[in-house]
């Protein structure tokens, strides 16, 4: 078999930038808690999500990772600050991107597609409940 089309496209370093991003841009306008979000767009969906890094989340300290898009499935939180639209996919580029490498893609991009793609789907849901309480997938 082929192997599949990443579902995720990872900026080169150089083409990172820290505006543009227009779900994160909107985030601020509609959540003013977000109001003064600082990123680093650092990837995009194959669907058009939007990956940051950032060091002043209101639901996170320190640095954090989210992706942000209309389809996205995140968690359903009582913490107003954290809007269902994006997934906390942890606190470093290098950890997430170790979680890519050993699941072969960013499968959160396609919950759907979790147990027919992956030999341990459990063990995937399982690092993504623990990064999103009230993820429902």
């Amino acid at each position: 078999m082929p192997p599949h089309p990443s579902h995720v496209d990872i900026f080169a370093e150089s083409e990172r930038r820290t505006s543009g991003a227009y779900f994160w841009d909107s985030l601020r306008d509609e959540f003013p808690a977000w109001t003064d979000l600082r990123y680093q767009w650092i990837a995009t969906s194959s669907f058009g999500d939007q990956i940051i890094l950032t060091t002043n989340s209101p639901i996170h300290s320190g640095p954090a990772l989210y992706m942000n898009g209309p389809d996205v499935s995140g968690a359903v939180s009582d913490d107003p600050n954290w809007p269902d639209c994006i997934l906390y996919l942890g606190s470093t580029i290098d950890e997430w991107l170790a979680r890519v490498a050993r699941f072969g893609d960013e499968w959160s991009v396609v919950p759907g597609l979790i147990d027919e793609s992956l030999d341990d789907p459990d063990a995937y849901r399982r690092i993504y409940r623990e990064l999103n309480p009230g993820l429902q997938w």
